[in-house]
């Protein structure tokens, strides 16, 4: 076996990168040239100041200028199965494609495609560790590339930067209308090298967003002086400060939004999603419940209560790379949806027809697939769904069966595509 097979097979059998990263932020912006790498790069310096832990994942791979802003280089160090990003002097992990490439090879042009298959990937092999935000300086905004990247890494929420003239406004009023349609929230707009004369251009582009301008960073040659010396964390960081402050209200309203904001499903199984949303909302209303009459009330738990309320990963991918549906013996009814890049679930949604307690299985096991390797997640047990659930009534423990099932048979669906495509 080569020495990327005997990898790969590694791989398959341990899960090696055990991440848990707060929230992860987009920083958009619709072409090139309008700060939206010294924005991240600011930004970033700005939390760890305040004792965060960031990374940066520069995305922008044409136009790459982490790194220098940092004053870090490659090459990345790698562990026994993934990478270790280089951190900079202050503490910021920071991973490029640059780290990646010799000096010649720098100089290639980046097909899209090619773009975000290295982005998903750096996504997947990149030992981060524990995170409170990592930042993703993406590539222009309305570009292949950065379409894909929003739609296959989670994405917490999305920072708009464009410069204080009419042509940005209206190059980032584009990619207003592609965040808007891919259904991500929007954190806020960012109006980079801003001075007094500026005419509000970007701040008119807010209104029509119903979004905050977090803030209006003017251009400062010391500044850029820094950035060029690779000491960008040397900045005096109290002029911008507003900058932190307004990005850490939106956070926080954002999590409150998700929080009591309940989305619908966008297809229900035989048109039954309409008794499934009733049971949520009757359940949520009450301190305990059961779903039998005659038996014992029980309380759900908080984690519970959450995932019925809130009822993310409801509804269908299009195109899935593989689908399965499983009816427990209960009668209830699960479908999953899953999009897989190279045996890895990069998403996964699910359609049920049952009760809040199904729903609440079916969020949290797509949960759990989401970033492991099929082989990982076909190894996803009852026991292990429960637990992180906090539990179920006895009474609803078939929910949790239904869900563990239902990914079962996604997988060995997967798996059946898979061998069909590389038989033909």
């Amino acid at each position: 076996m080569t020495e990327a097979g005997q990898k790969d097979q590694q791989s398959e059998n341990q899960n090696i990168v055990n991440n848990k990263i707060g929230k992860t932020i987009a920083i958009a912006g619709g072409k090139g040239g309008t700060g939206k790498t010294f924005i991240t790069s600011l930004l970033a310096g700005l939390l760890n100041s305040k004792g965060c832990r960031v990374g940066i994942l520069d995305a922008d791979f044409t136009a790459s200028c982490v790194p220098a802003f940092f004053g870090v280089s490659g090459p990345v160090s790698r562990g026994d199965y993934s990478f270790i990003p280089p951190q900079s002097s202050g503490g910021v992990k920071i991973i490029s494609a640059d780290f990646f490439l010799s000096g010649a090879d720098q100089k290639i042009v980046w097909k899209e495609s090619l773009i975000s298959n290295v982005v998903k990937e750096l996504w997947h092999e990149m030992e981060w560790g524990e995170l409170d935000y990592l930042l993703v300086d993406l590539p222009p905004a309305n570009s292949e590339a950065a379409v894909t990247i929003l739609q296959t890494i989670p994405i917490f929420g999305v920072l708009l930067v464009g410069a204080p003239h009419k042509a940005s406004a209206d190059i980032n009023a584009g990619t207003l209308k592609l965040i808007q349609r891919l259904n991500l929230p929007l954190l806020g707009l960012v109006e980079n090298g801003s001075s007094p004369s500026s005419a509000g251009w970007f701040a008119d582009l807010a209104a029509e967003a119903q979004a905050p301008l977090l803030a209006r960073v003017p251009f400062e040659e010391k500044i850029a002086r820094a950035c060029d010396a690779g000491e960008i964390e040397k900045i005096p960081l109290d002029g911008f400060s507003p900058l932190l402050t307004s990005f850490l209200d939106s956070v926080s309203k954002a999590e409150e939004q998700m929080t009591v904001t309940a989305p619908s499903s966008e297809v229900a199984l035989d048109g039954h999603d309409e008794k499934a949303q009733a049971e949520s909302a009757s359940m949520a209303e009450s301190d305990d419940f059961s779903h039998n009459e005659g038996c014992a009330a029980q309380p759900f738990s908080d984690t519970v209560m959450y995932l019925i309320q809130s009822r993310q990963n409801v509804g269908t991918l299009d195109q899935p790379d593989a689908q399965g549906l499983f009816t427990g013996s209960c009668g209830d009814r699960m479908q999953i949806d899953l999009r897989i890049l190279a045996d890895r679930i990069l998403d996964a949604r699910f359609l049920a027809d049952g009760c809040g307690a199904t729903y609440a299985c079916g969020t949290m096991i797509t949960k759990m697939a989401t970033t492991k390797k099929l082989t990982e997640a076909q190894q996803i047990n009852a026991e292990e769904l429960l637990e992180a659930l906090g539990g179920l009534p006895e009474d609803h423990l078939h929910c949790a069966e239904l869900a563990v099932m239902t990914l079962r048979e996604v997988i060995i669906d997967a798996v059946e595509g898979h061998r069909s495509r590389s038989a033909s």
